[in-house]
């Protein structure tokens, strides 16, 4: 659990950080505008800093993905890590261990757990730092005397501060002249009218979060000079310029004063004072289309920001191919889908992002291959993010997978090969989808891994012929097979669509699976010879009547005593009558009594 958060706080602070430096950009854009206009950029960097979902736009300028680091990284086989920048992703990638299949544990789970228990301990290091000195302020600040209302003067305090969340209180160094106090006083009232001492607190726990990031630790300081400075401006709008002399000689008289640290969680003093003196002389009201243009660059800006860019289309992932020609001179090659209705069509030239490209091979490590790997007449699995719909089409290839053609001849043999322990392994997956068995009325299109914390489950969506007779039930078997030879599959769907739009969805998860032969489904992927006997069970005891389905269930029940839960629990029936029952006690559902051998 720990090391999910973890991950998940590293995605935020991945993308917060590209956030923090177009803010830093942003400022120097916005110098002549009032500052407030750069303190409001920093709220969006404490969204992406805390809130890990956001909205996806076509108009973001964030680069990164919303994961980058999938939570699937802890148990995949073949680790990789996708920021949506080619050139991070490569260097990254080349220094991540690579899990053996044979390896009793994932060397990155060694490693995401020592980060994990480094990322607690700074964690716990900042806290216990802060509590000591707000201890050691309120032990300062135990003479204080109460002035009037929440305003306190203390001794020895060398800058004025606001302390507490519910009810905050203002204390003031008691060597302050009264006009000096006044102008202060208002400032420190003007912190508290737009709560800003809540949000100093709040950036200070995100801070704890995401110590490790140099960027978060930029925009905590930068982001707090933001704050005083559009408070600054703040009372010299409601007093008047007249007051700018007057405002920054009591700001000069607090150059002197030792800033109360940032780390102090539950109190926040005034700093760069010099900086602050600067943009109070220099400040002067903007010009109405100034603040209009300034206030619509911002509102732009923080969309932009706070949004996710729109991810590519993965209806063109996992296309099986065969390949008809190899140009070596062009570095291309033309395939032909041999899916009904592709989308790459009956010829596609295909090109790729680098050379040698990436090919997954069927059982190894992702190895380097060149064309003089393909042959004329190759059975390929491509990866594709778009399809240009020309004739012949045309498509760029982030991974193309190489299959024996023997890969596309449905047997237990190839099927146990193609096993994989987890569902977000994408190029295994793919290819045991590949290997199942479908009614001829039916076509591979596209599927869809479900990853997220929650679910691990993966959808398949299929085409169908026109008046395709097909029974659905016959989709089972391939069910069944896929609980067997993927360890970690949860929910597994069925998408089948119709040539008029039309759309059905059958829904299949691991308890059913186990139900259907009375055990874990997992010990089909023992052996081959052990799937075969998975194969032989269905294609003798077909289920597929729901009466009879509930029948076969409810005797393995009644009779599970009477096996070991290592055993392959079968049972034979024939119904020779049914009776329409009543009701089941109190409830709507109808009974059936079945008269059976």
């Amino acid at each position: 659990m720990l090391e999910k958060i973890f991950l998940q706080i590293l995605n935020m602070s991945f993308t917060a950080s590209f956030v923090i430096l177009f803010v830093l950009m942003a400022r120097l854009l916005l110098k002549k505008s009032p500052k407030i206009l750069s303190y409001t950029l920093w709220g969006v960097v404490l969204f992406r800093l805390i809130y890990p979902f956001s909205f996806e736009s076509v108009f973001s300028l964030s680069p990164a993905k919303t994961n980058p680091i999938s939570q699937d990284i802890i148990y995949a086989t073949i680790p990789t890590i996708d920021t949506g920048i080619p050139a991070i992703n490569h260097t990254v990638n080349q220094l991540l261990p690579a899990a053996t299949p044979t390896a009793s544990v994932n060397p990155l789970q060694i490693w995401i757990f020592i980060g994990t228990m480094v990322w607690l301990l700074g964690i716990a290091i900042l806290l216990i730092y802060s509590i000591v000195s707000l201890m050691k302020l309120q032990k300062r600040l135990k003479n204080a005397v109460h002035e009037k209302d929440n305003i306190y003067l203390a001794e020895h305090l060398d800058t004025p501060f606001v302390m507490g969340i519910v009810h905050p209180k203002i204390y003031l160094p008691n060597t302050l002249a009264d006009k000096e106090i006044e102008y202060i006083l208002l400032h420190e009232q003007m912190h508290i009218r737009r709560f800003d001492h809540v949000v100093k607190i709040l950036s200070f726990f995100v801070l704890c979060l995401h110590w490790f990031n140099p960027f978060v630790w930029v925009a905590f300081f930068v982001s707090a000079k933001d704050m005083e400075m559009s408070c600054d401006e703040a009372v010299i709008k409601q007093l008047g310029n007249d007051v700018k002399k007057e405002y920054s000689s009591s700001l000069l008289t607090l150059a002197t004063g030792r800033r109360i640290i940032g780390g102090t969680p539950l109190a926040f003093g005034e700093g760069d004072t010099k900086g602050r003196i600067k943009n109070v002389l220099n400040y002067k009201k903007p010009a109405f289309w100034v603040t209009v243009v300034s206030v619509a660059a911002v509102l732009c800006l923080s969309t932009a920001l706070m949004t996710n860019p729109k991810d590519k289309e993965i209806g063109f992932s996992g296309v099986n191919a065969v390949i008809l020609e190899i140009d070596k001179e062009n570095q291309t090659m033309t395939v032909k889908g041999i899916d009904e209705n592709s989308v790459i069509g009956d010829k596609c030239i295909l090109t790729w992002e680098a050379d040698p490209f990436v090919t997954v091979a069927t059982n190894s490590k992702p190895m380097r291959l060149s064309l003089d790997d393909f042959s004329v007449g190759d059975y390929v699995v491509i990866f594709i993010g778009e399809v240009q719909e020309s004739h012949p089409t045309r498509a760029k290839a982030t991974t193309i997978q190489l299959q024996p053609k023997e890969m596309y001849t449905y047997s237990a043999e190839n099927l146990w090969k193609a096993r994989t322990k987890y569902v977000g392994d994408n190029s295994a997956v793919g290819k045991l989808l590949g290997l199942l068995p479908l009614p001829a009325e039916l076509h591979h299109k596209q599927f869809e891994l479900l990853t997220n914390s929650n679910q691990r489950g993966i959808r398949w969506i299929l085409d169908e012929n026109e008046n395709a007779t097909y029974n659905v039930n016959d989709l089972n078997l391939s069910a069944l097979l896929l609980f067997a030879l993927v360890d970690n599959l949860e929910d597994f769907y069925i998408i089948t669509k119709d040539p008029f739009g039309g759309e059905t969805e059958l829904h299949f998860n691991r308890e059913w699976a186990n139900d259907q032969v009375g055990g874990d489904m997992r010990i089909y992927a023992a052996s081959p010879e052990k799937l075969q006997e998975l194969i032989n069970f269905y294609n003798i005891n077909p289920i597929a009547d729901p009466l009879e389905q509930a029948i076969h269930k409810a005797i393995l029940e009644y009779n599970k005593n009477d096996y070991r839960p290592a055993d392959i629990a079968c049972e034979s029936h024939v119904v020779l009558a049914t009776e329409a029952g009543g009701r089941a006690g109190n409830s709507d559902i109808e009974t059936v009594t079945v008269y059976a051998p």
